[in-house]
């Protein structure tokens, strides 16, 4: 609300045929105390916002990659990676596994651990819609395995310690990030069956 009330008065000097000057014309007088002020409307609480999805094929050299990996995480089993994905075209596209050629490796001591080159395999296993402008989280997994020379399904668990993963399209700005990984539980021990321990006692008594 502006102080004071200042009235405006806006006058206008016409010309008439003849060229003889009109007196002023009066207009409409604006008293600023009469106008009320427009307040924004507050927002409690998320808002949704409906981004476009491309169509067009994006391509992998202009697509960003940045990992990130939950913590509190042990080895043992599946590995939970966050790949934050974008892309640096000026238009929405589709990032499909394909087109991708998303390479990611594991390494500790700088020793890869897993290498999708070797499992021939993708982190990423279906299509992306990636927004210009915009950042995309997709979460995939880890089988927490070793790689080794052929990916077997035989490869032992990789133990608990600091891991690097490293991911990127084929040409595009690869990303990295460091984890920790929580050391598998030992396996409880378990008691000796009943009839084996009845087993032992039997020859014992007939010894």
């Amino acid at each position: 609300m502006l102080a004071g009330a200042i009235a405006v008065i806006w006058a206008v000097m016409t010309v008439w045929p003849g060229g003889e000057k009109a007196g002023p014309v009066p207009q409409a007088t604006v008293d600023p105390a009469d106008v009320e002020p427009v307040q924004a409307a507050t927002v409690d609480g998320p808002v949704q916002v409906t981004l476009s999805a491309g169509t067009t094929a994006c391509d992998p050299q202009q697509v960003r990659v940045t990992p990130t990996v939950p913590a509190d995480q042990q080895a043992g089993g599946e590995v939970e990676i966050d790949l934050v994905m974008s892309t640096t075209a000026e238009a929405s596209c589709t990032l499909s596994p394909s087109d991708a050629d998303l390479i990611a490796i594991i390494s500790a001591n700088d020793k890869a651990v897993w290498d999708s080159t070797v499992c021939k395999t993708s982190l990423l296993t279906a299509p992306v819609e990636l927004t210009a402008g915009w950042a995309t989280v997709v979460t995939t997994k880890w089988s927490g395995r070793g790689s080794g020379g052929s990916c077997s399904a035989k490869e032992g668990w990789a133990p608990g310690g600091d891991y690097v993963v490293r991911v990127g399209t084929l040409g595009g700005e690869p990303g990295k990030t460091s984890f920790d990984l929580a050391a598998a539980p030992k396996p409880k021990k378990t008691d000796e069956p009943d009839d084996k321990l009845a087993d032992e006692k039997a020859e014992k008594s007939d010894g």
